[in-house]
Formats: structure tokens, C-alpha cells, sequence
């Protein structure tokens, strides 16, 4: 580990099970396809940490019920909780998060993202 870390020996609570999804059983090939939370969560927690070996998920940082998904008003919400209060690091990790769910998600959606402490 790099010396200096402000979060040296963070907690690890390690990762949920990836859940399968269920395809539609007709499927609209024209039609906007409905987003949901376990698809955002998907895409985000294999991020890693900017300071350590471990995913977003691995340390609680993020989590999937802090995301909130309105697919009618084309909006996600992510709220992610960082490893300590005064996280030097926090703006690199919503910078992650952000360009990941824009190169991910379709056009119309307004991704929003917001640090709890």
C-alpha cells in the first residue's frame, strides 16, 4: 500500500451475488428500454478505489439501495458514502462514477450524484 493514506486499513465487506436479469418476453426492438437500479449498481461496482485494491462496492462506498432510478424522467440518482468523512479522494470517485454511468446509459438520462457523509 502506498504510505500517507488517509483511510489506511479501510473496512472490506466484500460483494453481493450478481443477480441474473430477466429478459422481456416480447421485446419492442423500437422501443426506449426501461433502466433500473440493479442495472445502475451493475455498471458502477466494479469501480475501484482511487487509494486501494478494492471495488466501490467492497467498501460500502457505494451500494445499490442509494440509487434511485425515475426511467419516466430519464434521471438516476447515486448517493455514495466514502470511506471517511474527510475523503480527499471523494471528488475523483464521483468523477468515476459520473463518466461511467454517461458512457453507459442512453443520451436522455441526467445522472445525478451526491456524497453522503
Amino acid at each position: 500500500m502506498v504510505s500517507g493514506l488517509i483511510n489506511a486499513n479501510p473496512i472490506v465487506y466484500g460483494k453481493k451475488d450478481h443477480r441474473a436479469r430477466t429478459a422481456p418476453v416480447q421485446v419492442d426492438e423500437y422501443a426506449a428500454e426501461p433502466i433500473d437500479q440493479q442495472e445502475i449498481f451493475d455498471h458502477i461496482r466494479d469501480i475501484k478505489d482511487p487509494e486501494h485494491p478494492y471495488s466501490l462496492e467492497d467498501l460500502k462506498v457505494i451500494t445499490e439501495d442509494a440509487i434511485e432510478v425515475d426511467d419516466k424522467k430519464s434521471r438516476v440518482r447515486v448517493t455514495f458514502t466514502p470511506t471517511v468523512e474527510h475523503c480527499s479522494m471523494a471528488t475523483v470517485i464521483g468523477l468515476c462514477l459520473r463518466v461511467k454511468l454517461i458512457r453507459c446509459l442512453p443520451r436522455r438520462y441526467k445522472v445525478c450524484l451526491f456524497m453522503f457523509h
